[in-house]
């Protein structure tokens, strides 16, 4: 916290305009038939020039050895301290989320509180086999997100703990999330998610004494759950996970002064951007196309843009090499018409890395690279893993990149004499 109030002391405010394009877990591993990267497979010449005339370096959210989530890694290059601030997934799911049900009746625009406690769902299939209830299908086998808003509404409509407001929030396909609203909650559960299919039920534990009793509120809502939907052939069962409450956060704006925008088509990054305190706009579809066209029609408007690309991240988790190299090339000309708008400070860069070949997000420095009129730039040929390394900035924290694209822009007053 002491270095964002001393950046808060040095801010200096201008018209300078700061693009953070992020490629949700860009970084990858070499595949074993070529030996070459996802990022040194695709054919991306708007990136490699762009990486040639910057400042290259590989970032780590929490350190070495350490693979972080998706909050902590966006919180990171958003220049928070990760010991100053925990984030858990449940809030990020609830803060992005389009719309709830509460009691079954559709609203929008709920306002999380520190005191209410959040989680992300998944709705699951339930089954007997043998004298044992065991979860058969951690996905309630491919759920429609129709089916899966019919069955969030439902739920609602028959959830009741008195004393507790209960909104159910529909996600994607098998997806949801849920917010507790009472009194005498608190963080500090373990997960009610077995994490594998063919186990049985899980049912969270406290972490601390004060979180007994929240534990108690949210396992009943489990026991409820199922017992609501037994009626129900695929989502049968609850799994929930990421159970905590929202910290206090100074936004961007708050800190740097700035009109932040964030330009995301995936629920949990609006939640990530909502809470720091940046605009949503609206993108008309899930095309990174449409992404740049919001970008290109709301330059004038904002002088920080976040924009984010959450397809590298999934292919990668499916070990979809292929799929991921893919994605990388049809953003490279998209990346170019970005860039082409008049920006002071423009950072390419991901949250963490995850190689097609794990499957998951790793601890490798995330490939970044970082321009600015006045950038110390050199050492780099192109946008990938081992070239960015060679870079001037070197592997460093993620929790630097933004002081140094607002210095690049012009946004820092000397400090001392």
């Amino acid at each position: 916290m002491k270095r964002l109030e001393l950046l808060k002391e040095l801010i200096f405010k201008n018209d300078s305009k700061i693009l953070f394009w992020v490629f949700d877990g860009v970084g990858g591993l070499p595949h074993p038939d070529s030996g070459k990267t996802e990022l040194e497979t695709a054919h991306t010449p708007n990136l490699d020039a762009f990486a040639r005339s910057a400042a290259c370096g590989g970032l780590e959210a929490y350190g070495a050895g350490i693979a972080p989530g998706s909050g902590p890694g966006h919180l990171s290059i958003f220049g928070y301290p990760l010991d100053d601030f925990d984030l858990p997934r449940g809030v990020l799911e609830v803060l992005g989320a389009e719309k709830a049900y509460l009691k079954g009746e559709e609203v929008h625009d709920v306002a999380l509180t520190a005191q209410d406690l959040a989680m992300r769902g998944n709705f699951a299939t339930l089954e007997q086999r043998g004298d044992q209830l065991v979860i058969s299908d951690r996905r309630a086998n491919n759920i429609t997100s129709d089916e899966s808003q019919r069955v969030c509404r439902y739920l609602s409509e028959h959830l009741a703990i008195e004393g507790y407001e209960i909104f159910v929030f529909p996600g994607e396909q098998h997806r949801f999330a849920v917010l507790i609203r009472g009194e005498n909650l608190a963080g500090g559960l373990t997960d009610a998610d077995p994490q594998k299919s063919g186990l049985p039920p899980k049912f969270v534990e406290a972490e601390r004494p004060e979180a007994r009793h929240s534990a108690e509120i949210v396992n009943s809502l489990v026991r409820q759950a199922s017992e609501i939907l037994k009626g129900e052939q695929k989502a049968n069962a609850v799994l929930l996970r990421g159970i905590g409450s929202a910290p206090k956060i100074p936004t961007l704006g708050e800190l740097y002064g700035l009109r932040c925008a964030a330009i995301a088509t995936y629920p949990m990054y609006k939640g990530i951007a909502r809470l720091l305190g940046m605009d949503i706009l609206h993108v008309p579809s899930l095309s990174h196309e449409d992404e740049v066209k919001v970008l290109e029609e709301n330059f004038d408007k904002y002088d920080f843009f976040y924009l984010h690309i959450k397809e590298t991240d999934s292919y990668a988790h499916k070990r979809d090499f292929d799929g991921k190299v893919g994605v990388l090339e049809s953003c490279d000309p998209l990346f170019a018409r970005a860039t082409a708008l008049d920006f002071d400070a423009v950072v390419l860069t991901g949250d963490h890395c995850t190689p097609a070949i794990l499957g998951d997000h790793s601890w490798h420095p995330i490939p970044t690279a970082l321009w600015g009129k006045q950038v110390l730039g050199g050492g780099s040929a192109a946008y990938s893993e081992r070239e960015c390394i060679r870079g001037t900035l070197g592997i460093r924290p993620s929790r630097d990149i933004l002081a140094l694209a607002l210095a690049e822009a012009g946004r820092f007053n000397k400090y001392g004499a």
